[in-house]
């Protein structure tokens, strides 16, 4: 490809497009996998940036639920008998681990009570 070829693809990508790389990029640390790469009962590390934050009303059960997105798909992670966890908000970055499932009704993968370590802000 010629190099105003390549200039001008680079014009015609999204925002978003661009922004998914960046992340997909930084997200790339050793030992984690994509979230695109996730089957059912996989065992998985993964990084990536906190998409948002849910906590239930108060008259159901405590629960925090977050959407973790690495540039190639989003993981919700369920933390139960929570209701905040202190720096996991949007924008957070963070690594966490635990056992994959997935949930065909609303046909998303999902990690209860994972283990995480919250890191440096990127950029």
């Amino acid at each position: 490809m010629s190099a105003l070829a390549t200039a001008f693809a680079g014009l015609l990508r999204s925002q978003g497009d661009v922004e998914a790389e960046e992340i997909a990029a930084e997200c790339a640390r050793p030992g984690c996998v994509r979230i695109a790469t996730l089957r059912h009962r996989d065992q998985a590390a993964i990084t990536g940036t906190v998409h948002s934050v849910a906590v239930p009303p108060r008259r159901q059960a405590p629960e925090v639920r977050v959407e973790l997105y690495d540039g190639s798909g989003i993981v919700e992670l369920i933390w139960l008998g929570r209701r905040s966890i202190a720096g996991i908000t949007p924008g957070a970055y963070l690594t966490v681990r635990g056992r994959v499932a997935y949930d065909e009704t609303t046909d998303r993968l999902l990690i209860f009570n994972p283990s995480y370590d919250l890191l440096p802000s990127r950029g």
